[in-house]
């Protein structure tokens, strides 16, 4: 009867162990089964879009698509969505300006992760295509020496406020201008406001750029180093280009900063990024951008 009840103890406790073992995050993976590759990210609003180079196993009969890990780096709670088969995935629902570490890994029919995995940090922002009138963001070139119009990004309301030429010079606020030598220019040219005559807020831009006509078109290139913020102006060409034009900047207050980027758009019609004519001349644009401060688009370098 002794022996019989150490038995019974015995199988209880394997079978209880056994339970666990199969409940836990930790399950075997599958060896067998390739993750996916150079794994990218581009912000948009309350989500990240996520980009990869697809698995070498998606042919195999017992792959079943790539399981998203996201865990929220401000509270330490994670969540994980299943994505299809495919290049990229968008996951939703985020709090804009918060850092999330994503993890992606292959999956198997029977729910086995591949072994190795890819992995990026990255944080959702604001995006605006209109402005606070719900007009398309057009911003016109001046030829002053002053600080007296442009965009305004960072407001409390998140909205992007064209600020117009009137005359006014706005030392203090307002995070770009667009400025033309002359009306005759071949090119114009994107610049902090501190670079005016009358010292506006200071906006740095980084050296990364690159071609693309959507903000969702990140995947060419990860966020740039933080060290790469040292430009004081973007050079616009007014020639015929086959893309719009992506940049990062950001706003500088003492030793805080605020991250945003933009895609200048290129014009269907004239295949220019620069539109209109002489004094008139503008570029339309998409914004993305952080209100909360020292909070870059990807993991800080």
């Amino acid at each position: 009867m002794k022996h019989l009840l150490y038995s019974l103890f015995a199988l209880f406790l394997l079978v209880g162990f056994s339970a666990c073992d199969d409940d836990s995050p930790t399950d075997p993976v599958d060896a067998d089964v390739s993750p996916p590759s150079t794994l990218r990210a581009s912000s948009a609003d309350q989500a990240i879009i996520l980009n990869w180079t697809p698995s070498s196993s998606e042919s195999q009969e017992n792959f079943d698509g790539y399981q998203v890990h996201v865990l929220n780096k401000s509270t330490n709670v994670f969540f994980i969505e299943k994505a299809p088969k495919g290049s990229g995935y968008t996951v939703r629902n985020l709090d804009n300006g918060t850092r999330y570490t994503v993890t992606v890994r292959a999956v198997t029919k029977l729910g086995k992760e591949s072994a190795s995995f890819v992995q990026i940090e990255w944080a959702p922002a604001i995006r605006r295509a209109v402005d606070v009138q719900n007009q398309v963001i057009r911003v016109y070139a001046t030829t002053s020496t002053t600080f007296n119009s442009g965009i305004d990004l960072f407001n409390p309301d998140g909205k992007a406020e064209v600020i117009p030429q009137s005359g006014q010079a706005f030392k203090d606020r307002g995070d770009l201008f667009v400025y033309a030598p002359d009306n005759n220019s071949q090119f114009l040219s994107i610049r902090s406001p501190h670079t005016a005559a009358n010292q506006g807020l200071e906006t740095q831009f980084s050296t990364v750029t690159y071609d693309a006509n959507s903000l969702d078109e990140s995947f060419a290139t990860t966020s740039p180093q933080v060290a790469s913020y040292t430009k004081t102006d973007v050079s616009v060409t007014g020639a015929t280009v086959p893309m719009g034009l992506v940049l990062y900047g950001r706003l500088k207050r003492g030793t805080d900063h605020q991250y945003f980027r933009l895609c200048v758009k290129r014009d269907p019609a004239t295949g220019k990024l620069v539109r209109g004519v002489g004094a008139d001349r503008y570029i339309e644009m998409e914004v993305s951008f952080q209100l909360e401060k020292n909070v870059p688009f990807s993991k800080k370098h």
